[in-house]
């Protein structure tokens, strides 16, 4: 997930640009409530329900091009923010690819964020990995 700070200074510069706030429709505006985590378990890989997650989502339309967003939590301007920032993606208008752009650098940047979390984490847990051949 998104930084929320990256998110809302990104539609921010989005809704500054000239045209954009007039073509912007709030379509289903930021609610929060709650979904069911479902997740796999890692040995047998089979799914299960793990519980309810709460969750902001938010629609928005920039044009023809729609943005839909669901965050964790009840940020709801980080809701919002996203679904801004998922509608200028989608967008076909040459005069805004730049912002699209934008929003896949930050899109990148946040997978390698994630990605280097995930590595640390494992890089710590690693040492404490136990080997059953070692103790026939």
């Amino acid at each position: 997930m998104a930084e929320v700070a990256e998110l809302v200074e990104l539609s921010e510069r989005v809704l500054a640009r000239p045209g954009i706030s007039d073509e912007l429709a709030v379509l289903h505006r930021p609610e929060t409530g709650t979904v069911v985590l479902q997740v796999r378990e890692p040995v047998c890989r089979e799914r299960f329900y793990l519980g309810e997650v709460v969750v902001t989502r938010a629609e928005v339309a920039i044009g023809d091009a729609r943005g839909w967003a669901m965050r964790m939590g009840t940020d709801r301007v980080a809701a919002l923010a996203a679904a801004i920032c998922d509608a200028i993606a989608e967008t076909t208008r040459a005069d805004w690819r730049d912002l699209a752009a934008e929003v896949e650098s930050l899109c990148a940047r946040t997978s390698e964020r994630h990605a280097s979390a995930d590595s640390h984490e494992w890089a710590e847990l690693a040492p404490t990995a136990v080997s059953f051949e070692a103790l026939d």
